[in-house]
């Protein structure tokens, strides 16, 4: 007895007491994991991390159960107007034409990537679906017979591949590997007004030869007050000293609300296509087909855009730029000309089936990407068997600019005007502070 009363002094633990002191001890250390998981902070991230997935998830899956309400509001277009004209309107709240300026000191990776962004994945996604047995346009449900499903599904995956970049996505993921930010704000700001008038009009060519056609000239006045217009009045907003900081101060909050808006025309679109039986007759080989026509755009998307970055020798932020945010696209973008587009082009719910598929498919690939962009950098260098003005060109192409270093001060006195301290020298008297660099 005197035994284990020593050894329970000497901090020597018997059988009985190690088992309930572990599950003690593992006790309180979920609780703390709960505590920590349920604060108001997590609960708050992880509710403005997942708030867009989840509904979009919802916006896709309750027309199923109810349909009416969604189809009902879908009669009118001005409702899709309006939420479309707020999606932009916040994007003209956030431009940033800092970011334009300094991406144009690195010119030719801005220009190569709005150049790859607009045209040359949806060339690409024009000419591998064209090759491709669909069902030919305005088939009936019950005469449709491809394995590769109607051909409304063609369009959603021209229409996809033809939008611009990705903003959000490719941005965070871009953050993630530690890329050029400035370069990917710029090239998504920018493809993204641009890709509202040459979208309409790379889908009228690819689909020069089907039956669904559509007035490209009225698509693009519709484009240019539901989109440009809305962004040109935000920009201008900026302009207001107070803006500016209600935005940064509650820019989280008003990401839910283009996230909301952008659910409202997803709930009502697929609301219209139950309602009206467009999804009855979809194989479900013809959806493994589509993720498996996303994946090989995806690996297609990655060989230019790497090829792209080879070619112009791109050092590894601007490589990370090309290939996470360049080969990615925007569901928003792809949403908006859907709700823009006649629908005399197909039916607008099978035309959303591949806009469904491709997104995510396309976000789980480059996640899986980021982090070894992050963890194996690399460059292109010039050869140097080429030509000695081509590698010329290539170092100078690629060397830092002066305007991008910041000036020599070493040495010089500059004087703080709104600093307010001041110094006692050893006579008594004050002196103004100064920063010396």
């Amino acid at each position: 007895m005197h035994n284990q009363k020593k050894e329970l002094e000497n901090g020597a633990p018997n059988n009985g007491g190690t088992g309930s002191s572990a599950m003690e001890m593992f006790g309180i250390r979920v609780q703390k994991y709960v505590a920590n998981l349920c604060s108001r902070e997590n609960l708050a991230d992880l509710f403005f991390e997942y708030f867009l997935p989840a509904s979009q998830v919802v916006a896709i899956g309750f027309p199923f159960i109810w349909a009416r309400p969604g189809a009902y509001l879908s009669q009118y277009s001005t409702i899709g107007y309006v939420l479309i004209g707020i999606i932009f309107l916040v994007l003209g709240l956030k431009l940033k034409t800092d970011e334009i300026k300094d991406a144009l000191r690195s010119g030719h990776v801005f220009l190569v990537g709005i150049i790859s962004s607009l045209f040359i994945t949806g060339v690409v996604a024009a000419g591998l679906t064209g090759e491709l047995p669909w069902d030919e346009p305005f088939t009936p449900v019950a005469n449709r017979t491809s394995m590769f499903g109607p051909y409304e599904f063609r369009i959603g995956v021209m229409l996809y591949y033809s939008v611009p970049c990705t903003i959000t996505a490719g941005i965070v993921l871009v953050q993630q590997a530690e890329g050029n930010l400035p370069m990917a704000g710029a090239i998504a700001t920018v493809a993204n007004v641009i890709g509202c008038y040459t979208t309409p009009i790379l889908l009228q060519l690819f689909l020069a030869k089907a039956e669904g056609k559509f007035d490209v000239a009225s698509v693009l006045l519709k484009l240019t007050f539901s989109i440009l217009m809305p962004v040109i009045v935000g920009k201008l907003l900026q302009c207001i000293p107070a803006v500016p900081k209600a935005v940064k101060k509650v820019k989280r909050w008003i990401s839910i609300v283009t996230s909301t808006c952008l659910a409202l025309m997803l709930w009502m679109k697929v609301s219209k296509a139950v309602e009206d039986d467009a999804f009855s007759g979809i194989k479900w080989q013809s959806l493994l087909i589509l993720v498996g026509i996303v994946i090989v755009m995806c690996i297609i998307n990655l060989t230019v855009n790497v090829s792209l970055s080879a070619l112009l020798c791109l050092r590894h932020p601007y490589v990370r730029v090309m290939i996470l945010m360049v080969s990615q696209k925007t569901l928003v973008m792809a949403i908006t000309l859907v709700q823009i587009l006649p629908e005399t082009i197909g039916s607008i719910g099978l035309i959303l089936v591949p806009l469904f598929v491709a997104h995510p498919t396309q976000i789980m690939v480059f996640s899986l990407i980021a982090p070894q962009l992050k963890k194996y950098p690399f460059d292109f260098n010039c050869p140097r068997f080429f030509p000695s003005k081509i590698v010329a060109m290539c170092d100078w192409l690629n060397s830092k600019k002066e305007a991008e270093a910041p000036p020599a001060l070493s040495g010089v006195v500059i004087e703080n005007p709104e600093a307010a301290a001041v110094t006692t020298q050893p006579n008594g008297h004050t002196a103004p502070v100064t920063d010396k660099v």
